[in-house]
């Protein structure tokens, strides 16, 4: 095993408690759902298994395209966790009856989830509505990328059935229709934002507009079905305190760390999501326990990205509240 120098003693120390006071009760592994090319600093211990060590159990870690698929992992019990779940997929199968739980804030960003036009096109705020008539859309359905382009579109006065919208498979999926000229404008997270750009793109609005202009702040979750965390609290609680001594060591010595966790996240490195401008931030468990995050923002949150879907008739109806779906609990005990 490699060295764990990463946590620091007093850390490293509590993780280890942690498990040795059966903080993994009987559970014999962890099946945890997380993105490639999303570098967290979770991914410092995922290969060599220190972040496993910390949580006090053997973890499987499971790459899925997209949280809709999470959430369908989770329903179908293949997934105990998940791990930076987009806000929009959990609304949405929560609307449609899912028992499933949002237990943390995984990570804020607004730069590293966008929409790239064809340099070409020379797209801008004020000629968007003339310009991207008839254009060709591809985007994934019913999570948060979907969410900030209808509502980015709606913004600057581009009629939606102007638009050829195509369902993604996956960010590589859009990257390579973009690249080969297929589409006009590719939605995506992550490292395919990065190679759009680079193969010439253009931006349309900012994440900094989003947030300014629009009143759009771009979260993922963690996430798990109810069930699992009625069965195994502790697990739940110490993953989530691991989580935050990861992020905290992290941002002590993010060049140390970088090329651990690019490497681990499937890239050549970090980019801006985690060096250069930065493009993300990890909540503490005392600033996901207040009023902006956990204690109220987010429910209101979900029922206003649904309510958009239900106007642009995207779906057909929309829970009365979704408070119930967000436990506190876990990061609770995790702060005592």
């Amino acid at each position: 095993m490699k060295s764990m120098k990463w946590l620091g003693g007093i850390a490293l120390g509590l993780g280890l408690l942690f498990a040795a006071c059966g903080g993994s009760d009987d559970l014999e592994e962890l099946n945890v759902a997380y993105f490639r090319e999303w570098p967290t600093p979770n991914q410092f211990g995922q290969d060599d298994g220190s972040f496993a060590e910390a949580v006090g159990v053997d973890i499987n870690w499971i790459p899925f395209n997209s949280g809709g698929e999470m959430a369908e992992a989770m329903e179908a019990g293949e997934i105990d966790i998940s791990y930076s779940q987009g806000l929009t997929p959990f609304a949405n199968f929560v609307n449609n009856g899912a028992d499933l739980k949002m237990v943390g804030i995984a990570v804020s960003y607004a730069e590293a989830d966008n929409c790239v036009a064809q340099g070409s096109l020379g797209v801008t705020r004020d000629n968007a509505a003339e310009v991207l008539k008839g254009a060709t859309v591809m985007t994934p359905f019913g999570n948060v990328t979907h969410f900030k382009m209808l509502s980015m579109m709606e913004f600057l006065g581009v009629n939606l059935d102007d638009l050829n919208i195509v369902q993604a498979e996956g960010g590589a999926t859009t990257a390579a229709a973009f690249e080969s000229g297929d589409i006009d404008v590719g939605c995506a997270f992550g490292g395919s934002i990065v190679t759009m750009l680079d193969g010439g793109g253009e931006l349309i609005m900012t994440g900094a507009e989003h947030e300014s202009d629009i009143g759009i702040f771009t979260y993922d979750i963690i996430s798990i079905p109810t069930s699992f965390g009625e069965e195994h609290a502790d697990v739940v609680t110490d993953f989530i305190k691991a989580t935050d001594d990861f992020n905290n060591a992290w941002a002590a010595n993010p060049g140390a760390q970088n090329p651990t966790i690019a490497q681990a996240a499937g890239m050549e490195d970090v980019g801006n999501f985690l060096g250069g401008e930065v493009w993300f931030d990890f909540p503490t468990i005392a600033e996901q326990l207040g009023a902006d995050w956990m204690g109220g923002n987010v429910a209101s949150t979900m029922q206003e990205q649904l309510e958009t879907f239900e106007r642009l008739g995207q779906i057909d109806a929309v829970n009365a509240d979704f408070a119930a779906a967000v436990d506190t609990s876990f990061l609770e005990a995790a702060a005592s």
